[in-house]
């Protein structure tokens, strides 16, 4: 009763502050007008990904269209883009029928939030939660700071993420089910790193969504 109030306090409140602040139509990438978000033409130049491991699934390849809405979202702070991606987790999820007890999303250092002023996986795991009906678990904290993995090669980027992720003492994944979350792999280190610490914890299984799969 008290979850269902409070989601649709949240759908009330979005409701009022859509209707204050109009959404744009416009595509976030070409501007054409009369569409929401993106467009189908811009849509149709992602180039989807195999799903070839039903526990890492990306959506598609880092290039044209996903790379240029992760980086406006990361380094520009353009939060429609950020939506998009979201919309993205949200359809590969309901067309592959993934479910989870939680959501967990790679944390950052606190100096490297700080310094880009969010988590961008945090942004994208809350609004892909609030449509699936999949609770948000934080539980996974960065313990140090570490250089950006895609300025490295494989081999630095293993050991630079060694050892960077924990999980908080008062935590309750022990034998669930989880979705984990991250933007862009690559080698796939970090998803690995944290994979180790949460099956340490005793996590029942891990299905690690990116959006998109890069090659050094």
């Amino acid at each position: 009763m008290g979850k269902g109030l409070f989601k649709n306090i949240k759908t009330i409140i979005k409701e009022v502050i859509e209707i204050i602040y109009p959404i744009e139509e416009k595509c976030t990438l070409c501007n054409a007008d009369g569409f929401i978000k993106i467009c189908p033409n811009c849509k149709s130049m992602i180039k989807r990904s195999e799903i070839t491991n039903q526990e890492e699934i990306s959506y598609g390849f880092y290039g044209g269209i996903l790379k240029e809405l992760v980086l406006s979202f990361k380094y520009r702070k353009n939060f429609v883009a950020g939506e998009v991606l979201a919309d993205l987790f949200i359809e590969i999820i309901r067309e592959q029928n993934i479910n989870a007890d939680y959501i967990c999303y790679i944390p950052m250092s606190k100096k490297a939030e700080k310094k880009r002023g969010f988590n961008q996986c945090e942004v994208i795991a809350k609004n892909v939660s609030e449509y699936i009906d999949i609770p948000i678990n934080n539980s996974i904290i960065k313990n140090k700071y570490t250089k950006e993995q895609k300025k490295l090669s494989k081999e630095q980027r293993i050991l630079n993420i060694k050892g960077a992720f924990s999980i908080k003492r008062k935590s309750n994944l022990y034998g669930k089910d989880i979705i984990l979350i991250d933007d862009v792999t690559t080698t796939g280190a970090t998803l690995t790193e944290c994979r180790k610490v949460l099956k340490k914890y005793g996590v029942n299984k891990i299905i690690c969504l990116t959006i998109a799969k890069s090659n050094i």
